[in-house]
């Protein structure tokens, strides 16, 4: 039988502590109606017996992160529901150094698989899990995550990022799209379909559709100018050389501030800026295709429907 720990950190956003524990509960059941020889159990672990939640709730816990023996085959931390200076003395808080030092031991076990989500994926980076690894937490704390862990390849426009035996997921909710990620390896896919369905889940690869438009703008002048011409000229198309003659600075000096501020490569932040403004006018207008395609920089639609396939892992017609 397969284990599970949910580490529960104090302050634990409720919304992402429940959908961890209801899917948890939803696949056990599943299993145990059906034919399959697969089970599992798992136990909610705390810095101690009883844990408050962001919203004010206890919980008790099965045992303590100090207590606890044995070693699961997944770990998940729910995510946290915190930012900016809360955030940076949670992270030095005592429950979070102890689950940190519990996350670094079952990492270097080298069987365990480690998940979480929003805020909680700055825990794993602090205890460097992630350094030299790739992957995501929610869009509007990027710029953020990406100054304290620059060792780390973020990509924030992705719903779950999948390195080794890590999972990451974005904002709180993306809890959900982390669960049946995790679900479909612990359980097998057609559980964590059925519980998918029997929860009226839908899937979501991608956060790009979320993101702010203008979320890097308050760090580099350089940046958020180009940002702008690009909007601004998306139609009549857009290169690299074109942009730094804009921007009045070399192609390798935008090459390092756009990457700086964004973690993405100028090509990549100008494909970014069209997949956002595609998926606004997809969304809110009924513009066709190729119409859409066109004002974003496109002669025919087959390009943009390539680009939205590899950013969002959909369909334009899909966005509607």
């Amino acid at each position: 039988m397969k284990t599970v720990w949910v580490l529960v950190p104090q302050g634990v956003l409720d919304s992402s502590l429940s959908i961890t524990l209801d899917l948890l509960r939803v696949a056990q059941s599943l299993l145990a109606s059906s034919k399959s020889p697969l089970r599992f159990d798992f136990r909610v672990l705390g810095a101690t017996r009883t844990v408050r939640t962001g919203g004010g709730l206890t919980l008790r816990t099965d045992t303590t992160f100090a207590l606890a023996t044995g070693e699961p085959d997944w770990v998940i931390v729910p995510a946290l529901g915190e930012f900016g200076s809360q955030l940076d003395e949670h992270l030095r808080a005592r429950d979070a150094v102890q689950a940190q030092a519990l996350l670094r031991s079952l990492a270097a076990r080298r069987k365990c698989h480690i998940a979480a989500s929003c805020a909680s994926v700055f825990l794993l980076a602090n205890a460097g899990l992630l350094d030299g690894r790739s992957a995501t937490t929610t869009w509007w704390l990027a710029d953020d995550f990406r100054r304290r862990f620059p060792a780390v390849r973020l990509d924030e426009s992705r719903m779950v990022v999948r390195d080794a035996r890590l999972l990451t997921a974005g904002s709180a909710f993306a809890q959900l799209d982390l669960m049946l990620a995790l679900l479909a390896e612990l359980a097998g896919p057609r559980i964590a379909q059925a519980c998918a369905q029997y929860m009226v889940i839908d899937r979501r690869p991608s956060q790009a559709r979320y993101m702010m438009a203008a979320h890097s703008r308050r760090h580099d002048p350089v940046v958020a100018h180009a940002e702008r011409w690009i909007d601004e000229h998306l139609a009549t198309g857009v290169t690299v050389a074109s942009l730094a003659r804009q921007m009045a600075v070399s192609e390798k000096t935008l090459s390092r501030r756009v990457q700086a501020a964004t973690g993405l490569s100028p090509t990549r932040f100008v494909q970014r800026r069209r997949v956002l403004l595609a998926t606004h006018l997809i969304e809110t207008t009924r513009l066709p295709i190729d119409e859409v395609a066109a004002r974003v920089g496109y002669r025919d639609s087959a390009a943009l429907r390539r680009l939205i396939r590899r950013e969002l892992d959909t369909r334009p017609s899909a966005l509607r």
